[in-house]
């Protein structure tokens, strides 16, 4: 009897993330760094173009809003410039 064959393993590059050293201040990197590793390992063994595809969905959100936060904050940093440059 011929021993089963194991599943394919997972060569998603988003699994890693979490290894990704961070500075202690980055807010958003840290959350999209743990956000795209979770999704990448809620798709481990699923059908693969299924996964593709909602993983690119997923992870187009996910920078969509990343660039929306790091606006915000740097909206607010260029205020905070102003009201001391004007004071």
């Amino acid at each position: 009897m011929a021993p089963e064959p194991e599943a394919p393993p997972d060569f998603s590059p988003f699994h890693r993330m979490r290894d990704i050293e961070l500075d202690p201040e980055s807010v958003v990197g840290k959350d999209l760094r743990d956000r795209f590793a979770q999704l990448d390992q809620s798709f481990t063994g699923k059908n693969p173009l299924w996964s593709a595809v909602v993983k690119l969905i997923g992870l187009t959100a996910m920078c969509a809003r990343g660039v929306i936060d790091l606006e915000k904050e740097v909206i607010e940093l260029r205020r905070e410039m102003r009201s001391r440059r004007d004071a």
